[in-house]
């Protein structure tokens, strides 16, 4: 046993020189993340200062279509009013007229027009460019009239406990959106997004060190026994976990004390989840290596699943402008940088979600999948595994 440890030690070490070997690795894993979340919280500090303004005095216009047989949907949506209303300052004012509704939504003088019917909404945006405050609200009304109807079938029968509930779900839904008293400036959200972003990158350098080793033979030298095979992975990920802590560190070095950005009290969760999420992106690196037998089409392969991750998990634009569309918001939540994500941001504001236990389930999940899948399908081919 003793010397299985030694073996794997060794290995490490042999990683970790050859990444301090490489001058571009340092400053790409080490260096590049603080100057890309200085960038992105600079340059993008108005998109993410939406929270406590973006619906302040602004006007939602509705209509309600008599007679209405289904109070129901009433219900929900004079709910949502009265609870958003007093979370955002925002009004709502009945409008009869329809030509003028819509043409005040056309000319940006409203957020929208919500035309209510007995089983259906009719929901009217800018036709030329819908506003940001329409994207959020259109999403928020949906998932709050989804939660509603949800908490309305286990809650029949205690109508004070419904309420509270319903009142519950909107402050989450609005944290959700950035939309709070609390206000989540660009530095604090790109702290976390940019790290989780960057952390991506660490299946790169697992890939190609995989590949060192093939090119060096040296996986065919040590696949005499199941023990040397799981020696190498363990290094790889290993490295992984090493390089991903010293971006952690230094990010919240340079974010607590230059940007003045607050962590939070749950350091301990957000370092779990962190940690989970670097073992993903480690073995990542090492499932695509088994998969593609080429270099450069691993390489470019695996590049673009970071752009898309990165794109879904909410690292180039806020998670609610990305959650705004049908299509990525069901996107976006099978994406484990995505749920790495908004668990830091609970975790920061101290919400009551299960959000972190999500994100390492699934962080932890794949990354097992991955390394069963990737080994069986090596060793599938001609000269058995890793070769």
């Amino acid at each position: 046993m003793r010397w299985i440890k030694l073996i794997l030690l060794t290995l490490i070490k042999k990683e970790i020189k050859e990444f301090f070997r490489s001058k571009s690795d340092i400053i790409v894993m080490l260096i590049f993340p603080v100057i890309l979340i200085f960038v992105m919280g600079k340059s993008l500090d108005n998109l993410m200062s939406v929270e406590k303004n973006i619906f302040n005095n602004k006007t939602i216009y509705y209509r309600i279509n008599a007679p209405i047989n289904n109070e129901k949907n009433l219900q929900i949506f004079y709910d949502f009013m009265i609870n958003f209303e007093k979370k955002t300052n925002v009004k709502f004012i009945e409008n009869k007229n329809y030509k003028e509704a819509i043409n005040d939504v056309n000319n940006n003088k409203a957020i929208c027009f919500m035309d209510i019917y007995d089983n259906k909404i009719n929901y009217f945006r800018n036709e030329k460019k819908e506003s940001t405050e329409s994207k959020i609200f259109r999403n928020l009304y949906e998932q709050y009239r989804r939660k509603y109807s949800f908490l309305q079938t286990i809650s029949k029968s205690n109508l004070n406990q419904m309420t509270n509930l319903s009142n519950y779900q909107m402050k989450i839904s609005l944290k959700d959106e950035n939309i709070n008293e609390e206000e989540i400036n660009s530095y604090t959200y790109y702290t976390f997004a940019e790290l989780i972003l960057i952390i991506l990158y660490i299946s790169t350098l697992t890939s190609i060190s995989m590949y060192k080793e093939r090119f060096l033979h040296t996986m065919t030298r040590l696949k005499v026994s199941n023990t040397n095979r799981f020696n190498i992975l363990a290094s790889k990920i290993d490295l992984g976990i090493i390089i991903g802590l010293m971006q952690t560190l230094v990010v919240y070095i340079v974010s607590a004390k230059l940007l003045h950005v607050n962590w939070g009290d749950n350091l301990t969760y957000i370092m779990l989840v962190l940690i989970s999420f670097i073992i993903f992106s480690s073995v990542l690196g090492i499932f695509i290596s088994m998969i593609f037998h080429n270099q450069k089409t691993a390489y470019t392969v695996n590049n673009i699943l970071i752009i898309i991750m990165g794109f879904l998990g909410g690292s180039y634009v806020p998670i609610c402008l990305v959650k705004s569309s049908r299509i990525t918001n069901f996107l976006c939540n099978i994406m484990p940088n995505y749920w790495a994500n908004i668990a830091l941001l609970g975790l920061h504001y101290n919400m009551e979600t299960k959000y972190y236990i999500i994100s390492i389930l699934i962080s932890l999940s794949l990354s097992l999948i991955m390394l069963i899948v990737g080994n069986f399908i090596s060793k599938q081919r001609v000269g058995g595994n890793f070769d």
